[in-house]
């Protein structure tokens, strides 16, 4: 579903005095990946800057998301081992996680889930976009990591319509992003896409945050958008909501189309599996994770 255009993106943007910038180490690891010119030694030292990164893409490339054979111990190493569109990817989205403040709230959103959600579309868009063809898969994770991060923005700006919207979410009444639209006027996908243009991110990326919920777009024939929007409705049709749980019971049979989509992920245990992986090396074991896949 589509809905239809909220209020300017860019104008709440310009209401925040403390909205995070992209962090430094991270928008210049994005750069350097797309530059050919780029060797593995001026990727490490970039990274080495920063150590928190460091010791959180070390410990991801150790980890059970990539199962490498043999130890990883420095930046080079890892470099060298995940190639720099996979250090992109992990650069972009460890620091994000910890771009956002995690406490302060207390509206029945549960940023664990909202993180889990989105590395779940992040995992579920790569492995779509391997087997399609219809993305760089490096591309399509770092989207997916991305597509909910107007949400995040709307929380901090308007924190009482955020928390009227989330509580109608969680009743059932509608999914979050109608019911954000109800209580704020404002689209997270609009906002994401505002955001996405102030940190001088790709346009193919920025198309794609825009248009997850675009539930027409097709992952081999309309690229990166197609690509997340397909991963994005599986993850919501297993029940795998941004932020939230609900007690669904039995979950509905998949369309063909939709049972084609997860057949590419390998299954949608082996995307959660993968995605709680992900999350544990990037910023700990979270407090929270869904209970069931279905």
């Amino acid at each position: 579903m589509v809905l239809t255009m909220g209020k300017d993106a860019n104008a709440l943007l310009d209401r925040i005095d403390d909205l995070p910038p992209l962090p430094a180490v991270a928008a210049t690891v994005m750069g350097m990946a797309e530059d050919d010119k780029t060797s593995a030694m001026d990727l490490a030292q970039v990274l080495a800057t920063d150590q928190a990164l460091t010791a959180k893409l070390i410990r991801i490339s150790n980890s059970a998301y990539y199962g490498f054979a043999r130890r990883i111990s420095t930046v080079r190493e890892a470099v060298v081992m995940l190639g720099f569109k996979q250090v992109r990817q992990v650069a972009v989205g460890a620091s994000m996680m910890n771009a956002f403040k995690r406490s302060g709230f207390n509206d029945g959103f549960d940023l664990d889930l909202f993180w889990g959600h989105s590395v779940a579309v992040a995992v579920a868009s790569e492995a779509i976009a391997k087997k399609t063809l219809g993305a760089k898969p490096e591309d399509a994770f770092t989207a997916g990591i991305l597509h909910d991060i107007g949400r995040l923005v709307l929380r901090q700006v308007m924190p009482a319509e955020f928390a009227q919207a989330v509580a109608i979410a969680r009743s059932g009444e509608a999914p979050l992003h109608a019911a954000e639209f109800e209580t704020t006027g404002y689209q997270h996908d609009e906002i994401g896409q505002a955001l996405g243009e102030r940190w001088k991110f790709p346009g193919h990326l920025v198309d794609a945050v825009r248009c997850h919920h675009d539930e027409a777009l097709r992952a081999g024939e309309d690229g990166l958008a197609g690509v997340v929007a397909q991963a994005n409705s599986l993850m919501l049709h297993f029940g795998l909501f941004c932020g939230y749980e609900l007690e669904l019971g039995e979950v509905a049979p998949l369309t063909p189309e939709l049972a084609g989509i997860e057949a590419m992920c390998g299954g949608i245990d082996r995307v959660l599996a993968r995605a709680f992986n992900f999350i544990e090396s990037a910023s700990g074991t979270p407090d929270t994770w869904y209970a069931k896949a279905g």
